[in-house]
């Protein structure tokens, strides 16, 4: 018995254990309506490549009365050809799309045996199963993909006395070429993918990107290069890359070279001005090593600024809403930077250390017409003196000793489009005042240890806790940068010539502390806000905002009080002011106050005063303060 009898006598025996009667196997499931379509559009891969073939191989046996027939990986038909005007039409209750054809359904046959995974094989005559299609003859074989996984199959049915064993050769020679056709276009696919898909990531990357051949002939350039470059993506390649722009490409020095560079500054002279770019370029090299081209790429230096102030966090926080103060000074303050925001001439904020001066700069930046650049503050107090021009503006490389490899831009580069704020600015050596005074005058800066001036386009605003008119006559203030300065003076007054807003303050800063902290909002006590409203705040707003946040950290419930505010805070009826207390009357005052509050609790005084109980013990001795009755024993030890 050879192996295709062994098959079919195999297939019988699971018919008959399966219970179908050799009487029946007409096609009993068929697949109709909308639910065809959509098989029908899942297997339009397999149709699309089936159908020419299919054509072609009906061609040949046509004259013979046969029909051709593909079936899906499932065993439905989905495509025929051939069988309607034949004599033996009843055919079509049998090969119609949509009909089931497997083994437990119509029993053994050619085309149920190849979806099986038995290969390429002919049924003819009574080899069939069952008697309904004892007439016929049936070659099929199978469609495999690349991967090895069956995706349909391919038959050719006849009548019994055509059959020829030439026609499993043609099916299957037919049915290779399907599978060939579907791994090509397959193959054709990923690759169109693979391109779309670098030529999406080329063409949205923020940097510029170039490609040049050996003799400088542009390959390639996305839409960010050609924009930067002011071409036309169509009209750029193929083209020299000389004949595109207005200067000598520096990218040519590569070809001529062959050394390439990363991250690297060019200023570049053209009819529209100077470019300023970081660029790096790539060697692309052969298997022998041949240089074959360059990759330019390219970035305005602009861009890069963004960039940069991003990642530092060069940006304004702060709107006119933040504010808080309804006093009439607070008012003015808040109408002269409005008239600021609407105006490009520079601003000299005045005002105590903690007054809020930097948030009333980042105000008049947010509500400019400059708010979507960058907002760069620098404390110039806290620069040591020999980096301040530095700092500033920049410096080239090798500038100096232990300068940066390549450069750094100054401040005033990174606030280009933008605000520049300077703090502290009466802390400024005479010498960097005259370059700052330049910038101001001119526009445009010079990095430490170059020779190139650039345009800057930046909005001034400074600020000091300094009587600059002051130091204009002492000759610590150049008067020049001075009156440069003050166009439009703020003066921002201490907390204590605004008592009024000092209720409105601590209701906002204890919002937000419980806001980071995650608590719900705590309540501040009469007393509480009565203790805070007669202080002189020293350190203005900042003093405030810290003492608060100190207290709803203390506080346990919902409600501050004085017990919870800093001993040296209370100023207890008729004692003397605090002008005319000497250090030893305030220490005392804060730790009879601590020991009331707390009931004499000893250690929890030494906790709220800040020192241990020994000490705390000491002081009580030492200022003979009187001892509550029950804790008389212990201070007479």
């Amino acid at each position: 018995m050879d192996k295709t009898q062994q098959l079919i006598a195999e297939s019988w025996q699971r018919c008959r254990e399966n219970g179908l009667k050799q009487s029946e196997g007409y096609p009993s499931v068929v697949v109709t309506g909308k639910d065809l379509e959509r098989m029908l559009q899942d297997s339009m891969e397999l149709i699309d490549a089936a159908r020419p073939l299919m054509q072609s191989l009906y061609d040949l046996v046509s004259s013979s009365g046969f029909v051709v027939v593909l079936l899906n990986a499932e065993g439905y038909i989905i495509e025929v050809i051939g069988g309607v005007n034949d004599v033996q039409s009843t055919w079509n209750r049998y090969y119609a799309c949509g009909v089931k054809w497997t083994e437990e359904l119509v029993g053994t046959s050619a085309l149920s045996l190849a979806l099986l995974g038995h290969g390429p094989i002919q049924v003819a005559g009574r080899e069939h199963y069952c008697h309904a299609y004892e007439d016929w003859t049936c070659s099929a074989s199978p469609l495999i993909d690349d991967h090895g996984k069956l995706m349909g199959v391919l038959s050719v049915t006849g009548s019994r006395e055509d059959v020829h064993s030439h026609t499993l050769g043609m099916v299957v020679s037919a049915a290779a070429a399907i599978s060939n056709t579907i791994k090509v276009r397959r193959a054709q696919k990923e690759l169109e993918d693979t391109a779309n898909l670098h030529s999406t990531i080329l063409n949205s990357v923020s940097d510029g990107l170039l490609m040049i051949n050996g003799q400088g002939i542009v390959t390639f350039i996305n839409p960010t290069g050609a924009k930067i470059l002011n071409v036309k993506v169509s009209e750029a390649i193929g083209r020299h890359i000389q004949e595109l722009v207005d200067f000598k490409p520096v990218v040519l020095r590569v070809l001529e070279t062959g050394q390439g560079y990363t991250d690297k500054e060019f200023f570049i002279e053209t009819k529209r001005g100077v470019l300023h770019f970081i660029k790096t370029a790539i060697p692309l090299r052969g298997k022998d090593g041949r240089l074959e081209g360059v990759v330019d790429i390219f970035r305005e230096i602009k861009q890069v600024r963004k960039l940069v102030n991003r990642m530092v966090g060069a940006t304004a926080m702060f709107t006119f809403d933040d504010i808080v103060g309804e006093s009439a000074c607070m008012i003015e303050i808040k109408r002269l930077a409005k008239i600021a925001a609407n105006s490009m001439a520079t601003v000299l904020i005045q005002g105590e250390s903690g007054t809020g001066k930097e948030m009333v700069a980042q105000a008049i930046h947010k509500a400019s017409a400059r708010c979507e650049g960058p907002f760069v503050a620098i404390n110039c107090g806290a620069l040591p003196r020999d980096l301040v021009e530095s700092e500033l503006f920049g410096y080239e490389d090798g500038a100096f000793t232990g300068a940066r490899q390549g450069g750094r831009p100054g401040k005033f580069e990174l606030a280009h489009g933008g605000t520049i704020f300077l703090d502290e600015i009466g802390e400024m050596s005479l010498d960097v005042q005259v370059k700052i005074l330049r910038v101001l005058q001119d526009k445009r800066i010079l990095r430490v240890g170059g020779t190139r001036y650039m345009d800057v386009d930046v909005r001034v605003i400074a600020a000091t806790n300094r009587d600059l008119l002051h130091a204009v006559g002492e000759g610590s203030f150049r008067q020049d940068l001075y009156y440069r300065l003050n166009v439009l003076p703020i003066l921002v007054p201490p907390l204590r010539e605004r008592r009024e807003d000092v209720d409105r303050l601590a209701v906002y800063f204890m919002e937000k502390t419980c806001e980071q902290l995650g608590v719900p909002v705590k309540r501040l006590s009469a007393g509480a806000l009565a203790v805070l409203r007669r202080q002189d705040w020293p350190g203005n707003a900042r003093e405030l905002e810290n003492i608060i946040e100190r207290a709803a950290h203390l506080c346990e419930g919902p409600e501050i009080t004085e017990e919870h505010l800093p001993m040296n805070l209370a100023v207890r009826p008729g004692v003397m002011s605090q002008e005319n207390r000497s250090l030893r009357d305030i220490e005392r005052v804060a730790i009879e106050e601590t020991l009331h509050k707390t009931q004499w609790n000893v250690s929890r005084s030494a906790r709220l005063l800040g020192v241990g109980r020994n000490t705390l013990y000491g002081k009580i001795r030492e200022y003979q303060i009187e001892v509550k009755k029950e804790m008389r024993s212990v201070f007479e030890q």
